[in-house]
């Protein structure tokens, strides 16, 4: 993962923890296949949280921030930028779903290992892309505004039950600044709820994911 993320007005640290978290979890299946350890539940739960939550950023950014974006913007270099988005979010859905059929069927092997190296390759450079290219653009068109409205439209769409399950998955071995910052923008009882509830099931349902 690229670390050299660039300075905008807006504060993305949000993606930023959910792309970090991605790439931390596709790290774990790999030892896990490289182990066979497919079969494991914890596993098995690790890598569907990991679906989950990538389907709801991907698919809410293709609903609700793009579509957004592409009204604000111009200048077909930018046009093109969101091109690019949609072409990548494409490609990594196949990847998902070759990896997704050998989980199932609980397959390992050279195949799925080479496959799941494709899939971090392919996330890490769209991540890196994402982050140099369509933010900075995100910033200059639509800006804070439009970035608090697409926030806003992802927590309606995904849902109470999405976010609990984002909190644990999102700060799970996140820097303790990080995760210091996270629960910072947090009311007291959700932090509580947090600490005593939500983190406690998440880490008991994966002992052998993390």
């Amino acid at each position: 993962m690229n670390n050299l993320r660039p300075t905008t007005t807006i504060d993305f640290f949000g993606m930023y923890l959910a792309h970090d978290a991605c790439m931390r979890d596709l790290i774990r299946l790999s030892a896990a296949v490289a182990e066979n350890r497919l079969a494991e539940p914890a596993v098995r739960i690790g890598w569907a949280t990991f679906r989950r939550q990538l389907d709801r950023h991907h698919s809410t950014e293709d609903a609700a921030l793009w579509p957004l974006v592409r009204a604000a913007a111009t200048d077909p270099a930018d046009l093109a930028i969101l091109e690019d988005m949609e072409t990548e979010h494409e490609g990594i859905e196949e990847l998902l779903a070759k990896v997704e059929s050998a989980i199932s069927g609980s397959t390992g092997g050279p195949g799925l290992r080479s496959d799941v190296d494709a899939l971090a390759a392919a996330l890490d450079t769209h991540f890196t892309h994402e982050e140099q290219m369509a933010l900075p653009l995100i910033d200059r068109t639509v800006g804070g505004p439009g970035w608090a409205a697409f926030g806003a439209e992802m927590r309606k769409r995904n849902g109470l039950r999405a976010v609990t399950e984002y909190l644990p998955w999102a700060l799970d071995d996140a820097p303790a600044d990080a995760q210091a910052k996270m629960l910072g923008f947090l009311p007291t009882p959700i932090r509580f709820l947090y600490r005593y509830v939500l983190e406690p099931g998440y880490l008991r349902r994966r002992r052998g994911w993390l």
